[in-house]
């Protein structure tokens, strides 16, 4: 696939992965681990994975929604897959190398969610969740670590991968303190959860644009 079409198909991707996770927040009935009984998504309080869900937490069912968030989270591991080979695109040698591998194997896991409903297949679902996280943090450290002569020191893209590398890796801490080390349930892990979307969704974008040029470039 050549870098236009990378491009092309990371962007159309994110596109039906945005709608359709607006689509499946718009109709979940409600709950969260903090609020049971709680009516409709709380971006502060729901996680993601919540729209997986075959029962929503307040008990009440979820079937659509459920297949609205499994198209989201498959759109965003098929907009993963050709991003990471756009992201390494910029880069070069060994580095570009390791960021195509780790980025792809991470997007895999990404798409493997929709298989593993927490509800479902706990164990599985943290496991795979856990390690595509870790494997997109260090693809995306190398991404951001890197400074291109052609681009200011703290331009967007390595602003905004800064702050999604963060964010991640604090929304994994997180995770592994209530789900493995006995941690209270609190709004911390689902607000710096949305975060770190949003600053995935910037660096991605930024990146996009930075490859563009390039492609523009070479006419």
């Amino acid at each position: 696939m050549t870098l236009r079409a990378c491009v092309w198909v990371t962007l159309a991707a994110l596109a039906i992965c945005v709608v359709a996770m607006v689509a499946a927040v718009s109709v979940y009935p409600g709950g969260s681990w903090t609020e049971l009984d709680a009516s409709g998504f709380s971006l502060a309080r729901n996680f993601w994975c919540d729209l997986l869900r075959s029962k929503a937490i307040n008990g009440a069912e979820n079937g659509t929604g459920k297949w609205l968030a499994s198209v989201a989270f498959g759109a965003l591991g098929i907009a993963l897959w050709p991003y990471w080979w756009v992201a390494a695109s910029v880069l070069t040698g060994p580095r570009r190398t390791a960021v195509a591998l780790m980025g792809t194997l991470s997007a895999a896991s990404l798409a493997a969610l929709a298989l593993l409903p927490s509800d479902r297949q706990p164990i599985w679902h943290g496991v795979v969740a856990l390690s595509g996280g870790l494997l997109g943090i260090g693809a995306a450290l190398l991404c951001v670590s890197a400074w291109l002569p052609s681009e200011p020191r703290f331009g967007m893209r390595r602003v905004s991968g800064g702050a999604a590398l963060l964010l991640g890796l604090l929304n994994a801490a997180l995770y592994v303190h209530v789900a493995y080390a006995g941690g209270q349930e609190s709004m911390a892990q689902p607000v710096v959860q949305k975060l770190a979307t949003l600053a995935l969704v910037a660096w991605m974008l930024s990146t996009i644009q930075r490859a563009w040029l390039r492609v523009r470039t070479a006419g």
